[in-house]
């Protein structure tokens, strides 16, 4: 690959972008647009290039020529970051395989599917705007030539693996309490025929959170923030998936923290069944009555008293609160307030919560440990601001996949979205057989390299040649680190 004619070629494209600006000095989006346009061009040849020489060395390559035969060469096309890549691409055959044998090496070498149309940093880049936005903004994200559909952007986030191994850390942390919040978002399913609701009802995702403690926000009076917090969440259909769920949360416990120093972990919630269940799955849990949910339910139901509304709340809360028969107190009181309420399926609300979770709720209002919950806030911000928000449907992989990912993305950071993405792509191809695994542990880019010493020398030699201003001690560091790969 010849890099000082494609910075020449750059140089001189740069130039009479600068001579058009200054033509028009009040045009700058113009030169800002064309001078991106121009760089990403010369990024996307240089890559284009950097993997034909790839291809031509392994061609001339010792081992390859012992081991593999040549079928044909065609141009390869992949869609980068930067544009649309393409270079030349050898399809081989195994000596002395009678059947199948053919393979690109150059795809093994550097890790690439057959059938994958995308660098994986073009992948992440779509994934990291379809995390805010829809799938045909995240399409058009890519600067292609070619057509990126929305549907083409779908399939990469249900591909995205179901879960990844939690990172082994380096240190186990050591706490006596730990705290789970969790909470479920309603979310529309859009399949089948539109005309028939039937075939498009609602589901559910899961969001499960858990955290070491709360402290004061910096810069924010009276806001909170969890420290150390850490997202789970999917659809986890039915009794199997919810199992799935607390078993995936009790692996992140075992494998983060020291259990032995853990006396009690607290889950809070709003009294669903599946929440409630955690208890079962996780070692030292107990269940608290989300407050948030009882302030509502509280709320409705003595707005049913119209003018006693206030003194009605104050005395619900003063028996929640009293520890003498408190239990048989609140049971008289609400149904009391049946007989004169407009709308009594409120007072049953409050009833039914209350007294079918009364130890929750004494645990919650009477536990100094125990803050309250944010899960509905957190179920806004981490779901629903891309799930249900905004009216549109989702499948069931699709919410669960893009669930997930909004997940990773607030333990991990968005850097970290290029791990999902390799891990996604490892679990696809182990899936499939028919791979020659074997080839990768032979010819490997320092095998490439070292064969083509004298070709890289010259080309180093040539560059000091062509531009001034580089010295002796670069040089050697170049030949250096060649010599080391």
């Amino acid at each position: 690959m010849d890099i000082l004619a494609l910075i020449e070629q750059v140089v001189n494209g740069l130039i009479k972008i600068e001579e058009d600006y200054l033509s028009n000095p009040k045009d700058l989006r113009s030169l800002e647009v064309a001078t991106k346009t121009t760089t990403d061009d010369l990024a996307a040849s240089f890559l284009s290039g950097v993997l034909t020489d790839l291809n031509n060395q392994i061609y001339n390559n010792s081992y390859r020529k012992s081991h593999y035969n040549v079928q044909r060469t065609r141009e390869r096309g992949l869609i980068s970051s930067v544009g649309d890549l393409s270079f030349d691409n050898t399809v081989y055959r195994k000596k002395g395989a009678r059947h199948g044998g053919y393979t690109s090496l150059l795809a093994q070498v550097i890790g690439l599917d057959k059938n994958e149309r995308f660098t994986e940093e073009a992948e992440v880049r779509m994934l990291t705007e379809a995390l805010k936005t829809s799938y045909a903004e995240a399409a058009r994200s890519i600067p292609s030539k070619q057509k990126i559909t929305k549907t083409t952007v779908m399939n990469k986030v249900h591909n995205i693996s179901d879960a990844m191994p939690p990172e082994e850390p380096e240190e186990q942390r050591h706490n006596k309490y730990l705290f789970i919040e969790a909470d479920e978002d309603h979310i529309s399913e859009q399949h089948g025929d539109q005309s028939k609701p039937e075939d498009n009802k609602g589901f559910i995702s899961k969001l499960v959170y858990i955290y070491e403690d709360k402290q004061d926000s910096k810069g924010y009076k009276d806001r909170k923030e969890l420290v150390n917090r850490h997202y789970f969440s999917g659809v986890y259909p039915g009794r199997e998936g919810t199992e799935k769920l607390w078993n995936e949360v009790e692996a992140y416990i075992e494998k983060t923290y020291d259990t032995d120093s853990i006396k009690r972990i607290f889950i809070s919630g709003d009294g669903a069944s599946w929440i409630k269940s955690g208890t079962n799955y996780v070692d030292r849990a107990i269940f608290c009555a989300d407050k948030y949910h009882l302030m509502q339910y509280i709320n409705a139901a003595a707005g049913q008293m119209l003018d006693d509304k206030e003194e009605v709340k104050a005395e619900l809360w003063h028996i929640l609160n009293s520890k003498n028969k408190a239990k048989e107190r609140f049971d008289r009181y609400t149904a009391e307030m049946l007989l004169s309420a407009e709308k009594p399926e409120r007072i049953e609300n409050l009833r039914n919560y209350v007294l079918g979770n009364w130890g929750a709720v004494r645990r919650t209002l009477r536990n100094r440990l125990v803050y309250g919950c944010s899960a509905e806030s957190h179920v806004s911000h981490v779901l629903s601001d891309r799930l249900s928000s905004r009216p549109m449907g989702w499948s069931q992989t699709g919410a669960d996949r893009m669930s997930k990912l909004r997940c990773y993305e607030r333990n991990h950071g968005r850097e970290k979205i290029i791990d999902l993405v390799r891990y996604s792509r490892e679990q696809q191809k182990a899936e499939r057989t028919g791979t020659d695994n074997k080839i990768i542990k032979k010819l490997t880019v320092r095998d490439v390299i070292s064969d083509h010493y004298d070709q890289a020398r010259s080309y180093i030699d040539r560059y000091r040649a062509s531009i001034p201003g580089i010295t002796v001690k670069k040089i050697t560091s170049i030949r250096t680190h060649l010599r080391d790969l």
